[in-house]
């Protein structure tokens, strides 16, 4: 990534100074006419002659300078001044500034400001930090909005909150009684704290969603949807294409909780569809393994060439290819999209974790030359601070978007009013961060991109043009688990299971 960029509100308002203050003057000093002298010896009738022509002369000259004067003065008044370019984020129209929104119109909503919160799972024991990125953004945002002038004139005030894995519940009964909504959090295990959400009614739109119960439960749009019975095979169809003999001597490695397993139950259900035969699925603890011995061991009699882990990339993956670096355990290695991270980037220095495939729908960072998106989410966060990662480009469509509804809403704002204008949304990208979807439908788009960590950088393998994703129709895949099951979803595919 290049350094160097001047601070975020300098770049914001850099295209208002820019533009040139043209100014027209009415030109000209005012004409002065001047009459003919007379000789002492003409006659007097030739003298008045000679006057009259010169007052007709000065009379003709009058009238045009007025003429032209006029001309000019409503040349100048048709003439319109520049319109101030609106600040953008991406091809997205920045949708914060001021305003006259007014109203204590919804709880959180007063005249003056907005209260929403965010959330990660920073203070987990076994991964101290983890998807931090997501506060780091929403703060960043929310900075960013309200020096523009929030949402129509409220300051947008956010609270952070950390679920610490387990504590999803907690999150949920705080924020109920006080948050106009959660915007752009996402919990390992949300499934933990649905049930708390759904019973106050408070309306959310994640970053992204996991169990069943919460990526399809009522009163919630994703930017980029992720329901528990639709998948996109882009990676998997890659990886078909490209070791068509290792699909058919697949394993998956799992932690052992609600999220991972929910994960894994999604790719045994579909990758099969295109061939896949899957002949191991390990469980891990997700607080870690003492001996990583036991289950690369394993893998490795079962002649395994192909294998899913779901988790975290530190410290579990890390520790897990480390044991299959000395125990000379080679396969292919695909992975979820919270793989993509500064974090596991720099502690791949000595290649361990090499040949780790992984899927997304985001353009990569190391791509901001190609995507303005992707430029304008780096500057913000380098102007603000923070750590950068794809759960946070995530962070930040889902807080484009609620903004983006919310400005539509007006002094009207209320939780409805934002739901119904994000779903009357057909295609979002969140400014060209992201492959395009509808939010409203809660489908996965059938598109995406593969990267490869290598060493201490991530390395685009498919598409292979930068700033671009590969879509197809045949990648969308649909089936059921017992989680989407458990779910109870009606006709629309929404979750009746706290609500019956």
């Amino acid at each position: 990534m290049s350094g160097g960029y001047m601070r975020l509100l300098l770049k914001l308002l850099s295209p208002f100074i820019a533009i040139a203050l043209v100014t027209s003057s009415c030109g000209g000093s005012e004409r002065v006419a001047s009459s003919s002298s007379s000789e002492t010896n003409t006659s007097s009738s030739d003298t008045q002659a000679d006057s009259n022509q010169s007052t007709s002369t000065q009379e003709t000259n009058e009238s045009n300078t007025e003429e032209a004067e006029t001309q000019t003065t409503n040349d100048a008044e048709e003439t319109p001044s520049p319109e101030p370019e609106v600040p953008s984020f991406g091809d997205l129209e920045w949708p914060c500034g001021s305003g006259t929104a007014n109203g204590a119109t919804d709880q959180g909503v007063t005249d003056e400001s907005i209260l929403i919160g965010g959330g990660d799972d920073r203070g987990f024991v076994g991964s101290l930090g983890l998807n931090i990125t997501q506060t780091d953004t929403i703060q960043a945002f929310v900075d960013t909005c309200n020096e523009m002038g929030g949402i129509l004139g409220r300051e947008i005030i956010v609270e952070l909150y950390d679920a610490k894995i387990f504590e999803v519940s907690s999150v949920w009964l705080d924020a109920c009684p006080r948050m106009f909504m959660m915007v752009g959090e996402g919990f390992a295990v949300d499934g933990f704290g649905e049930e708390s959400r759904v019973q106050c009614e408070l309306a959310h739109i994640p970053a992204w969603t996991v169990s069943a119960a919460a990526a399809h439960g009522p009163w919630m749009i994703q930017p980029v949807p992720n329901p528990a019975d639709r998948m996109s095979l882009s990676i998997a169809a890659w990886i078909s294409d490209t070791y068509p003999d290792a699909i058919t001597s697949s394993a998956t490695v799992y932690g052992n909780f609600a999220a991972t397993i929910e994960n894994k139950d999604k790719v045994l259900a579909s990758y099969p569809q295109i061939g896949f035969e899957f002949e191991k699925n390990l469980e891990y603890n997700i607080n870690g393994e003492d001996d990583w011995t036991p289950f690369i061991l394993s893998l490795k009699d079962s002649e395994i060439k192909h294998v899913y882990f779901t988790g975290t990339c530190l410290p579990n993956y890390q520790a897990f290819r480390a044991s299959a670096a000395v125990n000379n355990f080679e396969a292919i290695y695909s992975v979820d999209p919270n793989f993509y991270e500064d974090s596991c980037r720099r502690a791949n220095s000595d290649g361990v974790m090499n040949g780790t495939f992984i899927r997304s729908a985001y353009i990569p960072f190391e791509e901001r030359s190609a995507s303005k998106a992707v430029d304008d989410y780096l500057n913000i966060m380098e102007a603000n601070g923070g750590e950068v990662a794809l759960l946070g480009m995530q962070t930040a469509s889902a807080f484009m978007l609620w903004a983006t509804a919310a400005k539509a809403c007006g002094s009207d704002l209320t939780r409805e009013c934002v739901l119904n204008e994000a779903d009357g949304i057909d295609e979002w990208t969140g400014g060209g961060l992201h492959v395009p979807s509808d939010p409203g439908v809660n489908e996965t788009p059938p598109c995406g991109l593969v990267m490869e960590l290598v060493n201490d950088s991530y390395q685009r393998v498919f598409p292979e043009e930068l700033g671009t994703y590969a879509c197809d129709e045949s990648w969308s895949s649909s089936f059921t688990t017992e989680w989407s099951e458990q779910a109870k979803l009606d006709e629309n595919r929404v979750s009746h299971q706290f609500t019956d």
